[in-house]
């Protein structure tokens, strides 16, 4: 026998009505594709909208309790319809998917032929010799000294000192940088 503990990520629908319950859906719908949806309703039309649709969802007919404790939730929340409950949470789980760019920290020197691609946030501790490449979407910080390629399309850079290396931010090669400095749209400001 063979068995495999796994996370389940669980919406809880309660509605009966259909308008309300579609438009969410369509709204949110790419997000819940990862989430067994349980629903509670009443409606049979609902229970149709799903046949066709690519999520996993079970009809129960009672409220799902995953637990054996309650959640304290405040009274305005209370009050309001299930379905603007979980439209925030969708609304917050996205916000800090956007957000939740990781970091790469790199505590070593980056040598000659070496070649980073990263869609993560990058901060080099020691140096970038020349001859290697770094590229990344996201924001770069450079506490040391640059002598290689290094290209930022992100929102910022940080770079301590390229006066020998190249320095490409959001498709713009920048002149030598001879301090401690703060890179955005804004330009090139010492700290």
């Amino acid at each position: 026998m063979k068995t495999k503990q796994k996370s389940v990520r669980i919406f809880e629908i309660i509605t009966d009505d259909y308008d309300k319950l579609t438009g969410f859906i369509e709204k949110k719908g790419i997000l819940l594709k990862r989430f067994l949806l349980v629903v509670k309703t009443n409606n049979e039309k609902i229970r149709n909208y799903f046949e066709n649709k690519p999520f996993e969802v079970r009809f129960v007919d009672k409220e799902f309790d995953a637990s054996d404790e309650k959640i304290n939730v405040s009274e305005d929340i209370q009050e309001k319809p299930k379905v603007q409950i979980i439209e925030k949470i969708v609304e917050k789980v996205v916000e800090k998917e956007i957000n939740s760019t990781k970091t790469e920290i790199f505590d070593k020197i980056i040598r000659s032929g070496s070649e980073i691609n990263s869609q993560n946030k990058l901060v080099f501790l020691e140096k970038i010799n020349a001859g290697a490449k770094i590229y990344s979407s996201a924001e770069i910080e450079i506490l040391s000294e640059v002598f290689g390629r290094v290209i930022c399309d992100g929102k910022y850079m940080i770079v301590k000192k390229a006066q020998k290396g190249t320095i490409v931010f959001n498709n713009e090669e920048l002149p030598e940088i001879e301090k401690l400095s703060f890179i955005s749209s804004n330009g090139i400001k010492e700290i």
